[in-house]
């Protein structure tokens, strides 16, 4: 992944630092190790070398770890319990999942979900009786969660004129409960974080309670939702659209009725970076590096006790 994350980001990297030639893998840490004790900083990215808090320790000179990627709570605090410096590119892995998530708000809004399945000859597909939805002004949209990711698609949504009501993912911190967030949206956007007290919360009841030709998107997880009961209401509700980006298991299996049902829409994962996207996370890595050099604060760094409290 680095030579895809980082791609001719690695040249400017070189530009600006005494760059090792040599990328440094599970195979060949070891073998290295010897030429590495000068290390003052690692640039990194998605399946990065996990290292042992004994490997951690055989580099005494060790700075900053510059993750052009999203969490770091798999493998951060060892470095930060020891005063390493831990950067995230969380924030720019997050424009595109919100990028995915307000084109399919919009779309929803127009109405082209249903729609575009009921466009099925001539007398439909043409302004036709066929539902040509609630409109993007003064309509209610739902997100799940208050987290990176959705602040990005709130600053988003905010240049439209919509009802944006945000519903954080514990229950003590609602001033809107999931109740009222399903059953008054045009669209329910999921961001909720993947923790084991969310999984199955989103139940038939709430889809069912759902407004006419409402949409479900879901860029969290999979495991959020009650798959079985909406694969229920999703029968007996042709009018609603579930948009998934993800599911559970991921993909579904090959039974699933996913796979059938003309109100469900799978894409496999494709919110977040991909293509020329990457860049944007070795970017802000890159600009981090450039901004310890300067001794200036860091924009992007993690602090431990936000790693502790992750789930």
């Amino acid at each position: 992944m680095v030579d895809q994350v980082y791609a001719d980001r690695q040249q400017v990297v070189a530009g600006i630092s005494d760059l090792y030639p040599v990328l440094i893998t599970p195979d060949n840490f070891e073998d290295e190790l010897e030429n590495l004790t000068d290390l003052e900083v690692i640039f990194c990215t998605w399946r990065m070398l996990e290292l042992t808090e004994e490997q951690i320790d055989r580099l005494p000179n060790l700075k900053a770890v510059f993750y052009a990627a999203g969490s770091v709570k798999d493998f951060a605090a060892p470095y930060l319990q020891r005063g390493i410096k831990v950067c995230s590119a969380i924030e720019a892995n997050g424009v595109p999942v919100a990028e995915f998530a307000l084109a399919q708000v919009l779309l929803a809004g127009a109405g082209f979900w249903r729609n575009s399945r009921e466009c099925v000859d001539e007398a439909s597909t043409f302004m036709g009786s066929n539902h040509r939805g609630h409109g993007n002004y003064d309509n209610r949209v739902s997100i799940l969660g208050n987290g990176t990711i959705s602040t990005h698609l709130q600053n988003m949504l905010s240049h439209h004129n919509l009802d944006v009501v945000v519903v954080p993912s514990r229950e003590v911190n609602r001033t809107v409960s999931l109740e009222e967030a399903f059953s008054t949206s045009v669209a329910v956007v999921n961001l909720f974080p993947d923790r084991d007290d969310n999984a199955g919360v989103f139940d038939g009841k709430l889809f069912a309670s759902m407004m006419d030709s409402a949409s479900f998107i879901n860029v969290g997880r999979g495991r959020q939702v009650n798959e079985a009961e909406l694969i229920q209401v999703m029968k007996d509700r042709p009018d609603l659209t579930a948009l998934l980006d993800v599911q559970y298991p991921e993909p579904p299996v090959d039974e699933s009725e996913f796979y059938a049902l003309p109100n469900v829409l799978l894409s496999g994962h494709l919110a977040g970076s991909k293509g020329t996207e990457f860049r944007r996370m070795a970017d802000y890595m890159v600009d981090e590096f450039k901004r310890l050099q300067a001794g200036m604060p860091l924009q992007h760094e993690v602090a431990l006790e936000t790693v502790l409290a992750m789930a």
